[in-house]
């Protein structure tokens, strides 16, 4: 009975033992692993504004990228370039096509560590209608010679905006089979224009001889324009001579302003009579049909906005345990208390007997 008491005394002192080992660690809970910083990329490029001007149905501006080294060696240096429609890449900054539409791969040349390379690029509005007060946007992305490249950086493109350009002309008479126009073109807008057209309506028996007046296409064959390229400043005034043929009298010439959608103003037209003694020039409105009739500007475009960045997740709550709950581990070891006082009370009761 001795041996008996023994084992069970043993038994529980074992279990009582054991649960320590048993019990649950005391935080369940796992730390949220922190995430990898993303590897930022080792060539950049930005982009400069770009501000159209110039021939006023296709305007150009120059854009400068420069690519930036991060790294600590040299490396080539390139950029991917992408265009909105309406635009296109006329020179500079070595590029190629990319194989996807409005977008070209441009650059190549050497960037020592740390340092930059500036590409000068120029731009050409390929719109087939005259486009003004638009805003558009294209972007730049660096890019190594391994291919890999960084996210895009916007830059925005500014079209042309409308202005304000009054119109007078008048006639001197016909002398040995030509007459004289002397236009003058007056800015009346609030900033400077870097061109426009002066267009002349000529009837049969009437030709532009001087300056250059070339036929384009946008007039149907029932005249020319003059372009005027040079700088015109707000409140500046220009003289344009004209020279014409004319065979035969009683004919009507008229001069207008183009493109007819550019001005807010509506003295941008002059009739003249032929022969014109006096040159009356008088004013009149813009011709209502012609291929340079208003167009529909484009909506002013933008890039497309990012999506909101998903919020970060918080440390997460403890894990739930799993296993046998403590009242299971307690009850345990009531049990086994309560065996061993009940053998410590039977070997009594048989040492008293």
């Amino acid at each position: 009975m001795t041996h008996l008491f023994r084992a069970g005394a043993l038994a529980a002192a074992v279990a009582l033992l054991a649960l320590p080992a048993l019990a649950p660690p005391a935080s369940a809970h796992i730390p949220t692993p922190t995430p990898t910083a993303a590897v930022k990329p080792t060539l950049i490029a930005r982009a400069s504004l770009v501000s159209l001007s110039g021939d006023p149905w296709r305007p150009s501006g120059s854009l400068e990228v420069s690519v930036i080294n991060r790294g600590k060696a040299a490396a080539k240096g390139f950029f991917v370039l992408r265009l909105p429609p309406g635009l296109d890449v006329t020179s500079g900054g070595d590029c190629r096509g990319a194989g996807s539409p409005r977008t070209w791969i441009c650059g190549g040349t050497e960037v020592p560590a740390g340092g930059r390379r500036e590409y000068p690029l120029t731009l050409r509005s390929t719109a087939a209608k005259p486009v003004f007060g638009v805003q558009k946007w294209g972007s730049v992305a660096g890019r190594d010679a391994a291919g890999d490249t960084e996210s895009p950086t916007d830059f925005r493109i500014n079209w042309p905006d409308r202005t304000s350009l009054r119109l007078r002309a008048t006639a001197s008479p016909v002398n040995d089979g030509s007459m004289g126009v002397t236009a003058r073109v007056q800015n009346t807008g609030t900033f400077a224009i870097g061109g426009y057209s002066l267009n002349v309506v000529t009837p049969k028996g009437v030709q532009v001889i001087w300056p250059l007046c070339s036929d384009s296409g946008r007039m149907a064959g029932v005249g020319c324009e003059i372009l005027r390229s040079n700088v015109l400043k707000a409140g500046a005034t220009e003289t344009v001579h004209i020279r014409l043929a004319v065979i035969g009298g009683g004919k009507i010439i008229r001069v207008y302003l183009a493109p007819t959608n550019r001005y807010t103003n509506k003295d941008t037209s002059v009739t003249l009579h032929v022969p014109g003694g006096g040159g009356g020039g008088a004013p009149t409105t813009p011709p209502s049909a012609t291929p340079s009739a208003t167009p529909t500007p484009s909506a002013t475009s933008s890039p497309s906005a990012s999506s909101s960045p998903t919020t970060p997740a918080g440390d997460g709550a403890e894990l739930p345990r799993t296993g046998p709950a403590g009242t299971t581990y307690a009850l345990f070891g009531a049990a086994l208390l309560a065996l061993g006082a009940g053998l410590l009370l039977l070997r009594r009761r048989l040492g008293r007997s």
